[in-house]
């Protein structure tokens, strides 16, 4: 790798998106070489494979989100000695999981080398503290980031500014470009395994040594590289140019905490506590052993019936004064309305059936299903159901994008100020346990 590999040469979002890109895939191949150097020693060269059983999903193991996730997760992971110990240490992996998460997920705006010099500091800090050889790769680029800033920096080649459209149907146009050179590659791998298996036929099978052509392995390693690097800059552009905001509705009325039906609530838990009735859609109350819904007006059964397919008979609702209502769902304290009704209702409410769950989801432009706060892809926890899931998905949101789902299996994205259906799903081909 050359000294200047992966650094920026104006503060364009291309550059500094594409900087970042080359900071996190570096890591992710030297903490991914350093976990198989020892692991393979201590465990055998199965070492991954072992892993991706005790997880029950598949696992990349020169990938950001693994290196990163798996040791700061999971207290008996091998992968931890690998690295430093000490809660300063697992604080500094969680800070650069969350850097690798921002901006795989697209959430960092603006786009700019300012931001760039943020995530790559962190990065730089846990380098330092787990001897790594990036290292020097963070230091030169916030150097360079740095010079740009102060104009200190002059790029080796001007080109005249692009536009955004302009700069992304450049990035398309070469992305289409390589994916057919991979297709190309993959094919003719195909092929040559084939001419080998045919002259294997008939040949005792201890003297078959079947292996790939090494420099086709190299061109196809490199042309997958490339891929991921472009399918990520179009991603991180087609976000920025449409901005998609997480949904915030406006109270019914000013003295009520903002909240979204179906999401976690983050304000004072309610301190009326009571009971949903079995027989009655209503909420009893054990201080005044009454049901309360006459207390909030006619409104208040039809917003508990429709609480019914979430929680059980009996369940704990919490109830303030303004009649917002919160119960603990899978674990996590939950709004479930208003039961005195809302004046007042977001698109996402007011067109779609059920309550977001509690994630956020990527749809890639490869058809790739990431959930957002674990990095987990749909085909690493659900294989079988992926391929199928990631496909109608990609022919319906060819650009992809950001995903939510309620509870009722309904797949939403965002577009033109409000969420909209897409598709639905079953919760057998989800994500397991989120639906």
């Amino acid at each position: 790798m050359s000294d200047s590999e992966g650094l920026p040469e104006t503060g364009a979002p291309k550059e500094v998106l594409g900087s970042m890109h080359f900071v996190l895939i570096s890591l992710g191949k030297e903490l991914g070489e350093r976990y198989d150097t020892k692991l393979q020693e201590e465990i055998g060269p199965n070492w991954v494979q072992a892993l991706s059983r005790a997880r029950h999903k598949s696992i990349n193991p020169i990938d950001a989100q693994f290196v990163l996730s798996e040791p700061l997760r999971n207290s008996d992971s091998p992968t931890r000695a690998c690295l430093p110990t000490g809660g300063a240490f697992y604080n500094q992996l969680e800070d650069v999981l969350r850097v690798r998460n921002e901006w795989m997920h697209h959430e960092v705006a603006p786009v700019d080398l300012h931001h760039l010099l943020i995530g790559v500091d962190v990065i730089h800090r846990l380098a330092t503290s787990a001897e790594l050889r990036i290292g020097k790769l963070c230091s030169l680029v916030k150097k360079r980031a740095k010079d740009i800033i102060d104009g200190r920096y002059v790029p080796r080649a001007t080109t005249p500014d692009q536009g955004l459209a302009d700069e992304l149907a450049e990035l398309q146009a070469e992305l289409a470009a390589a994916r057919q050179r991979e297709k190309s590659l993959v094919e003719e791998m195909g092929a040559a395994q084939a001419l080998l298996d045919e002259a294997a036929q008939g040949v005792p099978e201890a003297t078959v040594v079947v292996e790939p052509d090494p420099e086709t392995l190299k061109q196809l390693a490199m042309a997958e590289e490339k891929l991921a690097r472009l399918e990520f800059l179009v991603e991180s552009l087609l976000a920025a140019r449409e901005a998609p905001p997480e949904p915030h509705p406006v109270s019914a009325r000013e003295s009520d905490v903002v909240a979204l039906p179906g999401h976690q609530w983050d304000a004072p838990l309610p301190t009326r506590s009571t009971t949903l009735m079995g027989l009655q859609d209503d909420l009893f109350d054990p201080l005044i052993r009454n049901g309360i819904a006459a207390e909030f007006g006619p409104e208040a059964v039809n917003q508990i019936k429709k609480w019914r397919p979430l929680i059980a008979p009996g369940a704990t609702v919490l109830i303030n004064d303004a009649g917002q209502a919160v119960s603990y769902i899978d674990g996590v304290p939950t709004y479930l309305g208003n039961l005195a009704g809302d004046s007042h209702h977001s698109a996402d409410e007011s067109k779609l059936t059920g309550f977001f769950v509690g994630h956020s989801y990527t749809l890639r432009l490869n058809g790739t299903i990431e959930d957002r706060e674990t990095g987990d892809t749909l085909a690493q926890v659900n294989p079988g159901s992926a391929k199928k899931v990631g496909k109608k998905l990609k022919e319906l949101i060819p650009n992809g994008g950001r995903l939510r789902v309620t509870t009722t299996g309904t797949i939403a994205r965002y577009q033109e100020g409000e969420w909209v259906e897409v598709s639905q799903v079953a919760p057998d081909d989800w994500f397991l346990g989120h639906l």
